[in-house]
């Protein structure tokens, strides 16, 4: 038989990729997964049974009948379900395509069943007739036989498209693709064997698995008699996972649909079935898991404990844990940096590291989650340790040993060679790897942060309650927290003096009509503050989402760039809506008040400002005392001006926790500042979801809006 001419990958990509933008304008960048991976899938099977017809019927001299049984076919495609005989469709395209697609199903019902998800494809409001006749007259134009475009070739082509499909979907993307340069660095540290079970938990498009066999694949070794195993919440997602392995050639597995930890569906009897290779990217710290069931865990996964409602990453863990083999079982495990620090999960991390089955604990940079900046970590935990790694965890810290590129970050080869060097030979190196004993550990009260134990050539990245007083006088948080009240006390005295000498007292704060400045007189701080304020408020006062919430998180942030803490001697309190100063803002209002420059309205729980009869006459007063800041507090309200007022919120909050470590002298990474907020300031900060956190730290950096130029420190413990 004459063969096609194998589609080069560029134009295999290409082509790909014309079939999404088709789309375009017609339904949302996140939904075009729906669509295009159904009909690709759909092409390509009915492309390779019209091959193997072809080869049959060359084998046979041209016995029709011998070309359609059902041996000669991997998959049975029924003639009305044909992709040509859809192709004739002109009216209810998506009717046509919808019934092809479930009568492929139902042909092949032990493989293929559920395979196409469940796409709206009737809906002419989203895809009118016309643009799905587009769709497929573009797929149309390439043969997707063997021949044409081999399992690897496609293969790569698909994980293209998951891939471009994820850089479009926004914060939806880690929901099914992890990045895959530390895919193949978890699993070169695991190293597959031929004949193994590979097992994700939560495998999205299955990369993980699919890393296995590609890694035997490079190898030159059997990857046929993998047995691979995962289990996917999502329709679509686990969809997408089985076409994944699929359209690579890969039959030898199993993925199935269902919550993994509500209903695990690999079980054996009473207990879950165990694997060789566990390789796993849970969701991060989600909250809508049943934790009251957990507690009573019909399949005995609570060995260790049970987690808080608002984190379920130690109930992926123990799951992980129990579904290893007692003998070979060993997993990698990507988890944000969290897991190894926070005080919540410290009695489980006790228990881990008192059975012996973390082997090694592994940071990364940032921007490794997909579209997040947060930082994550690698934990490889083994059943069986080798010897001479018994009751030893090696610490890696390779938050250096990443490239970014655009918004997204990888490992190179280099990266990865590196890594994986140090993790086979299991050795200290200076600044970037050391073993630690298990007794060093508890020692540390079993906490996994790196840092305590990579020492790096920069500042600590440690935690105000974990960073030690050399001073031999206690905890830093605790010398801090002496500084503050000695600050407050000084701060009371002063304004007392400046009343006692007749200096301005803050009780009369109004100006006369015609302004005129004595440079010589002493400013009391709430003038200041009042004037700072009142040159922020006009430039937002007329929008929807302005009140004295919002004004306050704005002042809040174009003081510290500003670095005029010590001018205005703000007291802020890490209160619910904290970085909060109600005294300050109650001068303000008042002074706002005294001297006409805005009129406050209150409505219900809302205060807003309109302005008073004086309005701008604190111009000249600010010019006097702020002059040169008038540029950067415009670039501040300009960023914030359509923001709300929780955004603002987060922002200032995480301002605030940020410089709190500068002042301590301790460069903290993205988690600790995340973690520093949800742990130590109020209680009604964990109501925000933590992806938010990250994701506005990364909008800070891009924005140039952190406290990197002013390290004042500026909080109470109250």
């Amino acid at each position: 038989m004459k063969k096609n001419r194998t589609i080069s990958q560029s134009k295999l990509e290409s082509y790909l990729w014309g079939a999404a933008t088709l789309l375009r304008g017609y339904i949302d960048a996140g939904d075009y997964k729906q669509f295009i991976f159904p009909l690709l899938f759909y092409k390509r099977l009915c492309d390779v049974h019209d091959e193997e017809s072809a080869e049959a019927l060359q084998l046979s001299g041209g016995d029709r009948n011998y070309a359609e049984l059902p041996e000669q076919h991997r998959f049975q495609i029924p003639i009305e379900a044909h992709w040509q005989v859809t192709r004739t469709r002109v009216h209810n395209v998506g009717k046509a395509i919808q019934s092809a697609l479930r009568e492929i199903e139902g042909a092949n019902q032990d493989t293929l069943y559920g395979v196409f998800g469940d796409a709206q494809w009737t809906n002419k409001e989203r895809l009118a007739d016309h643009t799905l006749r587009e769709l497929i007259e573009h797929f149309s134009s390439q043969t997707l036989s063997l021949a044409n475009c081999p399992e690897d070739e496609l293969g790569i082509g698909y994980e293209f498209l998951i891939k471009k499909f994820a850089d479009d979907s926004g914060h939806t993307a880690a929901e099914f693709y992890t990045n895959r340069t530390v895919v193949h660095l978890m699993t070169e540290m695991l190293e597959p064997k031929q004949g193994e079970s590979i097992y994700d938990p939560t495998c999205g498009s299955a990369g993980m698995l699919l890393s296995a066999v590609i890694y035997l694949k490079r190898q030159n070794k059997e990857w046929r008699n993998l047995r691979l195993f995962g289990q996917e919440r999502n329709l679509l997602t686990s969809a997408i996972g089985r076409m994944n392995l699929f359209l690579h050639g890969i039959e030898n597995f199993r993925i199935v649909r269902d919550d993994t930890l509500a209903n695990p569906l690999f079980v054996e009897g009473d207990r879950l079935m165990q694997f060789d290779m566990v390789l796993a990217n849970p969701p991060y710290s989600i909250k809508q898991w049943d934790r009251n069931v957990w507690s009573s865990d019909p399949w005995g996964r609570n060995i260790y404990g049970t987690p808080s409602q608002g984190r379920a990453d130690y109930a992926f863990w123990q799951h992980i844990i129990k579904s290893m083999k007692t003998s070979s079982g060993r997993c990698a495990i990507l988890f944000p940096h969290g897991v190894l620090f926070r005080n919540e999960e410290s009695a489980m991390r006790e228990k881990l590291v008192a059975h012996d089955v973390i082997e090694c604990v592994l940071g990364l940079g940032p921007n490794l989650f997909y579209n997040s900046p947060m930082e994550a970590c690698i934990v490889i935990c083994r059943m069986n340790k080798p010897k001479e790694r018994r009751n030893k965890v090696l610490f890696i810290n390779a938050i250096n040993e990443v490239t970014r590129e655009r918004a997204q970050s990888f490992l190179t080869d280099e990266h990865i060679q590196r890594i994986v060097a140090v993790w086979q030979t299991f050795t200290n190196e200076d600044g970037f790897a050391r073993v630690a004993t298990n007794d060093e550990i508890r020692e540390k009260g079993s906490n996994l942060s790196i840092p305590l134990y990579v020492q790096t050539t920069n500042k600590q990245q440690l935690t105000l309650s974990e960073q030690p007083d050399t001073y031999g006088q206690g905890s830093l948080k605790q010398t801090i927290t002496e500084w503050q009240e000695s600050s407050v006390a000084l701060r009371e005295s002063m304004i007392s003096l400046l009343n006692l000498i007749g200096k301005a007292p803050e009780e009369n704060n109004t100006v006369p009509d015609t302004v005129s400045i004595n440079k010589n007189k002493v400013v009391p701080p709430a003038f200041k503050r009042a004037v700072f304020a009142a040159k922020i408020t006009p430039q937002l006062y007329k929008e929807p989402t302005f009140g004295a919430v919002k004004q306050e998180k704005i002042i809040f942030l174009c003081e510290k760039m500003l670095g005029l803490t010590d001018a205005l001697h703000h007291h802020h309190l890490r209160q619910a809506a904290g970085p909060y100063d109600p005294k300050a803002r109650r001068s303000i209002e008042k002074i706002f008040i005294q001297n006409e420059w805005f009129k406050i309205q209150k409505k219900s729980d809302r205060i807003t400002y309109l302005p008073g009869k004086k309005f701008g006459y604190y111009e000249k007063y600010f010019t006097n005392y702020f002059g040169s800041g008038e540029e950067e507090i415009a670039r501040i309200v300009q960023l914030l001006r359509h923001a709300k007022t929780e955004q603002c919120e987060i922002i200032a909050t995480l301002y605030g926790a940020w410089s709190d470590f500068l002042y301590a002298g301790i460069d903290a990474s993205e988690s600790q500042i995340v973690e520093e907020v949800l742990n130590n300031w109020h209680e009604n900060k964990k109501r925000i979801e933590e992806a938010r956190w990250y994701n506005a730290l990364g909008w800070m950096r891009y924005n140039k809006l952190t406290p990197l130029n002013s390290l004042g420190k500026f909080f109470s413990n109250e």
